[in-house]
């Protein structure tokens, strides 16, 4: 496990890093490469259970692919930040949550019945519906391939400006100003 540096800013707790999760719309994900990491943002859906699960789709060929290929070890960072706010606990004007997670990232069978449920896991989290593609003749779902990284519960990570220990406290909020 992964010591940081400000430790009570930390956070571990399952239920406190889906609500993050749920602010969030993108997940950066970053990718081995040869002389630079790659870093793609994706929208995502999520499950998490014992496992931090992601699904994400993307196109049939390209270089993503081809990094996934090669190397299946990723790190993926999502976050909420709010800027230009009083903030009476440290003065920075600024508030926010993330969450990093290492995983390995697969691609998932186009003809199984888990390629369906990555689409409604998917689109829940985006509050879509699962596209006609998904129950569409298999050459149909050759064209958008979905991935899935699985992330060990020891492996993430949220973090907060504020020590946060309760679902209250997770929300950003703009400090008032006190009265001079």
């Amino acid at each position: 496990m992964r010591k940081m540096r400000k430790a009570d800013r930390e956070i571990r707790d399952r239920e406190l890093l889906k609500g993050i999760l749920d602010m969030c719309d993108v997940i950066n994900i970053a990718f081995f490469d040869e002389e630079y990491p790659y870093n793609l943002p994706v929208n995502f859906g999520y499950e998490y259970e014992d496992d931090l699960v992601f699904y994400c789709h993307h196109g049939p060929e390209g270089h993503k692919n081809d990094l996934i290929e090669r190397n299946p070890k990723v790190c993926v960072v999502t976050s909420v930040f709010l800027d230009h706010i009083y903030n009476a606990y440290d003065k920075s004007g600024h508030d926010y949550r993330s969450v990093m997670a290492f995983g390995e990232i697969s691609f998932v069978d186009p003809e199984g019945e888990e390629y369906k449920k990555a689409w409604d896991v998917l689109t829940s989290c985006n509050g879509r519906t699962t596209p006609e593609v998904v129950f569409g003749e298999s050459y149909r779902r050759q064209r958008v391939k979905m991935s899935k990284i699985v992330c060990r519960h020891e492996n993430v990570y949220g973090k907060a400006q504020r020590h946060i220990t309760s679902f209250e406290q997770l929300e950003l909020k703009t400090d008032e100003r006190p009265e001079e």
